[in-house]
């Protein structure tokens, strides 16, 4: 019983501290827009160019390929898929519905940029990002 009591116990710290070690990823917007606390079933509708009733205030999606480790854990944590299998859907909305392609940054300054014009427009960073950035509030903590 003893044995069964310590694996518990080591499986339950190496579950802890990985979550403890990475940094939090936070949905952001600018100051302003107004936009309250989304599901995350929203989150991958608007990410996926479809609008959904909780999220009228969002205009449109921005990824953040700044961190590419950060991007692929937000399409695996929030999209519940692969960069590849999300590229196809984005593809194939553009293509049968005529949807606009989704807007990719890869630096943080030009993000900061982006979101401060373009009141509404949502994106995903890490926590110690927010700091850096002038202008914009956390609409929810992803993970």
């Amino acid at each position: 019983m003893l044995t069964l009591a310590a694996v518990v116990a080591v499986l339950m710290i190496t579950a802890i501290r990985p979550c403890l070690a990475e940094n939090k990823v936070v949905l952001i917007a600018a100051k302003g827009s107004g936009i309250e606390m989304l599901s995350n079933r929203d989150i991958r509708r608007v990410f996926l160019g479809l609008k959904s009733a909780d999220s009228e205030l969002v205009n449109k999606p921005v990824l953040n390929l700044y961190n590419r480790k950060i991007y692929q854990e937000f399409l695996k944590n929030v999209m519940h898929m692969t960069e590849g299998a999300y590229k196809r859907k984005l593809v194939k909305r553009i293509f049968r519905h005529g949807s606009e392609e989704i807007k990719e940054v890869d630096m943080l300054d030009d993000l900061n940029a982006h979101l401060t014009r373009n009141i509404g427009d949502i994106s995903f960073v890490e926590y110690n990002a927010v700091e850096k950035m002038q202008d914009i509030e956390v609409v929810k903590v992803l993970w």
